[in-house]
């Protein structure tokens, strides 16, 4: 069990194509209205953070957590010289290193100064069938969850109904969606 006082990170890696600017929504920025009248997110559909700020409509949970001061939403992280390479990008930000090609995933090196000696195999836990680059560093274990029906989650809930549906509301997480069709024209104006 969590002591309350202790932190917990999540890390949430969307592997695939986002748009940013539909996700976290400048919405009373006329930039943003005047550059993407094809596919901007409409003023009703958006949930406001503030005046500036809002989410996409299918991230009404994140609100939540925004509310209670358990999201932080952080703009502008990059690296030096940018050389516009997707494959050089994602290897940035699976090592942290812009100047060379790492060799250990920043999130195992966090986790190695965390349990310098390996000793808790769920101090990191991974839902996926494979690890993510920036969870691999010598040393460091990461528990990985490939079926999650399978894995001891949620164990102190002894409400079936309860359990249940927060094994479901897991597995919409953390399971790949199908292709969706799109319903509006995503060309750039």
């Amino acid at each position: 069990m969590i002591n309350s006082k202790e932190k917990v990170l999540v890390t949430i890696q969307l592997s695939g194509g986002n748009d940013y600017l539909n996700c976290i929504v400048p919405w009373e920025n006329p930039i943003y209205r005047d550059s993407r009248k094809n596919i901007k997110i409409n003023d009703e559909e958006i949930i406001p953070l503030d005046n500036k700020l809002g989410l996409n409509p299918g991230m009404g949970i994140m609100k939540k957590f925004y509310d209670e001061g358990n999201l932080a939403i952080i703009h502008g992280v990059g690296y030096p010289t940018p050389n516009r390479s997707h494959f050089r990008s994602m290897d940035i930000w699976h090592t942290a290193e812009p100047n060379k090609v790492g060799s250990k995933g920043w999130l195992g090196q966090a986790i190695k100064d965390l349990d310098p000696d390996g000793e808790n195999v769920v101090t990191a836990v991974n839902f996926s069938e494979y690890l993510p680059r920036a969870l691999v560093a010598p040393g460091v274990p990461v528990t990985s969850v490939g079926d999650i029906d399978n894995y001891g989650l949620f164990t102190s809930i002894e409400d079936d109904n309860k359990k249940t549906k927060a094994l479901e509301t897991f597995k919409r997480f953390y399971t790949p969606q199908k292709p969706l069709k799109l319903s509006r024209d995503f060309t750039h104006p």
